[in-house]
C-alpha cells in the first residue's frame, strides 16, 4: 500500500517522548544495565518521574520509610513494573485530543482488559516469561484505531455504530471510509516510532488464523485476549468473534475451565491487582463495569 494513503492519519498521532521509547526498547532479559543507568534515563523527564515516586509511595506499595529517590522506587517495584508503568503513564497522558470522547473510554477499557486478561493467559500457559511483551502489546494492538479517530471522529464514529449490524466488519467498514484499516496503520505508527518488531507485528496480524509473524504465540495470545476482553463486554462481540476464538483456541492449550474462570472470576479478582489500580486511577477508569 502506497504511503500516501495511511501517512496523513499518522500525522495526527504526536512523536513518542525518547524516555519512554529507551525504556520500551530494553529487553529485560538480556538488560547489561544498572538501577542506576535506568534511573538516569527515567529522571531526564521531571513529570514521569514524580508520578512513579508517587506510585511507589501510594498506599499499594506502602513501606514504613518514604521513597524518596527514583533509584529506591526502582528496586521497589522492579523492572517488569516499571516498564509497564512508563507505558502507561505515557500512553494516559499521551492521547490528550477527545480524551473525554465515549470512543476513548471504550478504547482504553478494552486496550487494558486484554493486556491483563493477555497476561494471565501466559500464566494458564506455562509461558509466564512472555507475559511481559503479552501485556504490553495487548495494551497496544488496536492503536491505527486512534489514529484513525483522531483524523476524522465522527466518521470513525459511524463505522463503529455500523459494525453492530454484523454484516460488515470493522476493518472492512475502515476500508470503506478511510481506505485503509487499523491494523496497517498502527503497524506504520510503530514503524514511525521505531518500536520493537513485536509490536509491528501484533498491530498487523493480530485476530488473524495465518499469522507468518517469528511472535507467533504472542499475538496469538494478544487476539485471544483482546476477543475474550470482547466477549466479556468491553467491545462488540459476534458470531464471526466467537468463531474466530475458537480457531484460535486450537493454538493454546487453555483449558475450558480457565475460560469459565474469565467470565465469572476475573474481573472480581484484578479489583485487587496493584497494576490495575494503577491503570483505574490513571486512565480515570473509576469502575471496569462490562458495557459501560
Amino acid at each position: 500500500m502506497e504511503t500516501s494513503i495511511y501517512i496523513k492519519y499518522l500525522n495526527n498521532i504526536p512523536v513518542i517522548p525518547d524516555v519512554a521509547m529507551k525504556i520500551l526498547n530494553l529487553a529485560e532479559e538480556s538488560l547489561d544495565i544498572s538501577f542506576k543507568e535506568l534511573e538516569n534515563i527515567i529522571k531526564i523527564d521531571p513529570g514521569l518521574t514524580s508520578k512513579i515516586l508517587k506510585i511507589a509511595n501510594s498506599a499499594l506499595y506502602a513501606r514504613q520509610t518514604e521513597i524518596k529517590s527514583l533509584q529506591m522506587a526502582i528496586t521497589l517495584l522492579g523492572f517488569k513494573n516499571i516498564k509497564s508503568l512508563i507505558l502507561l503513564i505515557t500512553a494516559s497522558s499521551f492521547f490528550k485530543k477527545h480524551k473525554d470522547s465515549d470512543f476513548y473510554n471504550s478504547f482504553w477499557k478494552h486496550a487494558i482488559f486484554s493486556a491483563f486478561i493477555g497476561k494471565k493467559i501466559t500464566i494458564f500457559c506455562q509461558q509466564k516469561e512472555l507475559s511481559e511483551n503479552v501485556f504490553l502489546s495487548a495494551l497496544l494492538h488496536n492503536m491505527g484505531k486512534i489514529a484513525l479517530y483522531n483524523y476524522a471522529p465522527e466518521l470513525y464514529q459511524k463505522a463503529i455504530s455500523e459494525e453492530t449490524n454484523e454484516i460488515i466488519s470493522l476493518e472492512e467498514l475502515e476500508e470503506k471510509y478511510f481506505k485503509v484499516n487499523h491494523k496497517i496503520v498502527g503497524s506504520e505508527l510503530f514503524k514511525k516510532w521505531n518500536f520493537p518488531d513485536i509490536f509491528v507485528d501484533t498491530s498487523a496480524e493480530h485476530d488473524s488464523v495465518n499469522i507468518t509473524s517469528p511472535f507467533k504465540v504472542i499475538i496469538i495470545y494478544v487476539s485471544v485476549a483482546g476477543l475474550l476482553s470482547d466477549k466479556l463486554g468491553f467491545g462488540f462481540y459476534s458470531e464471526k468473534k466467537d468463531q474466530l476464538l475458537k480457531q484460535l483456541l486450537k493454538h493454546t492449550n487453555l483449558k475450558p475451565e480457565y475460560l469459565d474462570y474469565f467470565e465469572n472470576q476475573y474481573l472480581t479478582e484484578l479489583q485487587d491487582d496493584p497494576l490495575f489500580i494503577q491503570c483505574q486511577s490513571l486512565f480515570n477508569i473509576q469502575k471496569l463495569s462490562r458495557n459501560s
